[in-house]
């Protein structure tokens, strides 16, 4: 039985193996049988704290400018408040993603968890979580150039790791991976008009004077 720390540094050794060598650890995270809690405790509340977290920093105490000379800066409540929901939008975000892989599974073949689900679309967006980081620094052609690098990784990951999760063969993988990729998208759509109705409300970010 492992402890908590083992666990933890089992889940990290998964997230960066994967960016070199996906197949094999693909395999490996099929093999070890995750659960849900698991997943969330060990590895997920952590990553997916990176982007909210560097980027209030990067907005509060760096800034960022627009190429007019001048520096903007969000306030400390505002990048604070945004940041939080942010956070939990990542969580829910994995969950109703994994919910929807798991409901389209049948069309493919496959009869994953709710815990398979949940590891193949938590692992895939690692290097979304560690591109992150760039959010301390915000040079947007240099987070936009990294941005597209890290979703290029994670759907690498994505397709190389649905026929190992899932238990299919590779045409069906790829099948099922693009399918994966398109509800992404869509999401991702929308969020975006989520955050428009949002900001529409009066939760908008609020800049410094």
């Amino acid at each position: 039985m492992l402890d908590k720390n083992e666990e933890q540094a089992m889940s990290l050794t998964n997230a960066i193996a994967l960016l070199y060598d996906p197949s094999n650890e693909w395999r490996k995270i099929s093999e070890q049988k995750q659960s849900i809690s698991h997943i969330f405790l060990t590895y997920l509340i952590f990553f997916a704290a990176i982007p909210p977290v560097s980027a209030f920093i990067g907005s509060t105490y760096v800034g960022w400018s627009i190429g007019n000379g001048e520096t903007y800066k969000l306030t400390s409540e505002s990048a604070l408040y945004l940041s939080v929901i942010a956070y939990f939008a990542i969580l829910s975000a994995v969950l109703v993603v994994s919910a929807f892989v798991q409901w389209m599974a049948k069309t493919y073949g496959a009869n994953p968890t709710m815990a398979e689900c949940v590891n193949l679309t938590a692992y895939s967006c690692s290097p979304l979580f560690l591109v992150g980081v760039l959010g301390s620094f915000p040079i947007l052609w240099l987070d936009m150039l990294f941005s597209l690098v890290a979703i290029a990784f994670s759907v690498n990951l994505l397709y190389k790791g649905v026929p190992q999760i899932m238990g299919i063969n590779e045409e069906k993988g790829f099948l099922f991976a693009s399918s994966i990729l398109t509800l992404c998208m869509v999401s991702l759509v929308g969020m975006l008009a989520i955050t428009i109705v949002f900001w529409g409300s009066g939760i908008a970010p609020v800049f410094t004077s």
